[in-house]
């Protein structure tokens, strides 16, 4: 077997030794014949003319100093000199790899410093830094300008119109033919995406030339976009099962899901399948979880996979894979790998993707890979030397997540109806009553935060930035510090009053995982964590997001007040969305919030009270109807005065002042 061997040339170059056919043919050569002329002659393709000081403008380099020439682009692909994609013709000049000639199978920029960024890739090297920041800064993955990628397409006041006159007017005036994808509506404004940048420059040209049945003309916006997510229904899940059914040789355990948006089997049903659609990979991963978890071999080669995100639980799922194809996709960052990287594989195949162009030389390139696969035996059809390693086998998986803990069954008991008290209340359309659970003391504060997981858009936060006290966000300011402490909610009124301004919520209680971690006969501190969506959301699709919440309570009669309250809401991440409001109520018995509602929310009947006032206060329930709570309070209020008490609860009734929620038991 031939050695393993980067040559350098003397003009810094670096290529295969014979053993590697992508670089080796009688076409090609990079000792002999290669001249470096700096300013002294003319070379092809606009070669840079000139000394030092070259200046540069729109069209090129300018010389500033001694020499007398300039640089010109080329109208090719190619930008001046030689590089590792160009190659040497027999008569010594320099040919690029668009024009005809002897067939050359070429390696990515790894093997050559001078074109990455450059040469090969027809954008100049500022604007495509500058491009990647922008994308990077909006936390979008970054693509050439002649790469395929979504459009999102926004009507603002679209609800107005209409899904069928804005697809309408926009197809009778548009030229190039269109095909809308997840139209929808979020809040007013209607939203749908197409993949075709001609067509989104078209449906772009529309901007304002269209009226709207309110006689206002209708706004076009357009924007890159990651891959929508739809959903499938149950007959497209099961066209693409027979079509991974056809794809896989159970011989070898092998899934050829290469190229599958232009499946022959799939286009005749006239579905479209592509992979960077979040929705098809998701039921591709279950797919091979419920039928193939056996999978050893699989090629996701030219799917346009900018992202692996969606690949993220395959390696719990099949977790024998060995060979690995994901040449020809648009993964941009050697990152990426990081979320498969419990795969223990042999065979990689990365060549084609952008991520390739970022190394300075192979061995560069094989150490950041072999970071992430350590036992890469064969990369991009090249074989490595065998990896030194020093692991013992051991296993890396995590222990599973444990549920609730509670620290005995009565304060299990005793928390739980805390909970369901709470947030029933909390869910329901008056948060005041909610005043009965705090103590007249109690602080409460708020922090916000978007979910640094989610690598693309997440819902806003925008309706509760202006109470959040996240020190994150916060300076260090004499103002700032004014600001921290007037966030800090003091006494049950001004608690409470706060909570009624946030959004209206349903939380799943199912989601619920609550840990106590401190109980004693005066205080008991314990975190509930789980999921909600806002139920006064405009969007057909309401936001999930994601909380943890810290009580410290002290006992109040057999009940419990809070003295503290500690709210963190976040987005939810994709796992949380997927699982979450799946089991309607009632509750089933796993979750740590019983199914059946407490007698008495917070403050139960104190046992304190006199054997006498204890009669009166179940007689007083008995005959108006009212809960414990507002029966003790109005007794209390009358100095426990029976009579009194019934007279003046009988004359509010009368002038229904009585709130609903004294009713409530």
């Amino acid at each position: 077997m031939a050695n393993f061997s980067v040559t350098t040339g003397r003009d810094g170059s670096r290529y295969f030794g014979d053993h590697d056919d992508r670089w080796s043919d009688s076409g090609s050569s990079h000792g002999g014949g290669k001249q470096r002329n700096r300013g002294r002659g003319n070379r092809p393709y606009g070669g840079y003319n000139g000394g030092r000081g070259g200046r540069y403008s729109h069209g090129g380099y300018q010389n500033r100093g001694s020499g007398g020439g300039r640089y010109s682009r080329s109208r090719g692909r190619g930008r001046g000199g030689p590089n590792p994609r160009s190659r040497v013709d027999p008569d010594g000049d320099f040919s690029m790899g668009d024009e005809p000639g002897p067939s050359t199978k070429q390696r990515f920029s790894p093997y050559g410093t001078s074109s990455r960024g450059s040469a090969g890739r027809g954008r100049n090297r500022n604007d495509g830094g500058n491009n990647y920041s922008k994308m990077q800064r909006m936390g979008l993955p970054f693509t050439d300008s002649d790469s395929p990628q979504w459009y999102k397409v926004i009507i603002p006041y679209g609800k107005k119109g209409g899904k069928d006159f804005i697809l309408k007017s926009l197809t009778e005036r548009v030229d190039i033919p269109f095909k809308p994808v997840d139209f929808h509506f979020e809040q007013e404004k209607a939203v749908f995406f197409v993949q075709e940048k001609q067509e989104a420059n078209a449906i772009r040209s529309q901007d304002k030339k269209i009226q709207l049945p309110n006689g206002f003309k209708m706004i076009v916006l357009v924007k890159p976009s990651p891959p929508p997510v739809t959903e499938l229904d149950s007959g497209a899940l099961e066209k693409l099962k027979l079509c991974m059914s056809a794809r896989y040789d159970p011989s070898t355990k092998a899934l050829n899901l290469s190229c599958l948006a232009k499946d022959q089997s799939l286009a005749a049903e006239n579905l479209f399948m592509a992979l960077s659609r979040r929705s098809v990979m998701t039921n591709v991963v279950k797919v091979i979880e419920e039928n193939i978890p056996e999978l050893e071999e699989l090629d996701m080669s030219d799917n346009r996979l900018i992202s692996l995100e969606a690949m993220r639980d395959l390696p719990q799922k099949a977790p024998n894979v060995k060979k690995l194809n994901l040449g020809k996709n648009k993964l941009s960052h050697v990152d990426e790998l990081r979320k498969l990287q419990d795969w223990k594989l042999d065979h990689l195949i990365l060549d084609g993707n952008d991520l390739c162009d970022k190394f300075k030389d192979n061995n560069a390139y094989v150490s950041a890979i072999r970071k992430k696969f350590p036992k890469v035996l064969t990369l991009d059809g090249h074989t490595l030397p065998p990896p030194i390693t020093f692991d013992l086998e051991t296993s890396s998986e995590l222990p599973a997540v444990k549920g609730s803990f509670f620290i005995n069954d009565s304060i299990q008991t005793s928390t739980v109806n805390f909970l369901k008290a709470f947030f029933t209340l909390y869910d329901s359309d008056n948060r005041q009553p909610l005043m009965e659970a705090y103590n007249e003391e109690a602080l409460f504060s708020l922090s916000v935060a978007k979910n640094p997981n989610i690598e693309y858009s997440q819902p806003k936060v925008h309706d509760y930035l202006s109470e959040s006290r996240n020190f994150i966000k916060m300076g260090k300011s004499t103002s700032e510090s004014m600001r921290k402490n007037k966030l800090l909610k003091r006494g049950k009124i001004n608690i409470v009053a706060q909570l009624c301004d946030l959004p209206s919520t349903t939380h799943d209680y199912n989601s619920f995982i609550v840990d106590v971690d401190h109980s004693s006969e005066i205080l008991r501190s314990f975190i509930v964590e789980g999921v909600f969506k806002e139920t006064d959301s405009k969007s057909d699709r309401p936001p999930i997001r994601a909380f943890s919440r810290r009580f410290i309570t002290v006992p109040q009669g057999a009940g419990m007040n809070i003295v503290n309250d500690m709210l963190t809401i976040t987005n939810a991440s994709r796992e949380q969305i997927q699982n979450a409001f799946k089991h309607p109520a009632p509750t089933p018995s796993s979750s740590p919030v019983p199914e059946s509602s407490p007698p008495a929310p917070f403050t139960q009947t104190p046992s304190t009270y006199t054997p006498e006032q204890q009669q009166m206060i179940q007689q007083f329930v008995a005959q108006s109807g009212m809960n414990h709570q507002w029966s003790i309070k109005c007794l209390e209020q009358n100095g426990w005065n029976y009579e009194k008490s019934g007279e003046i609860f009988l004359e509010l009734q009368k002038q229904n002042k009585i709130p609903p929620e004294a009713f409530t038991k």
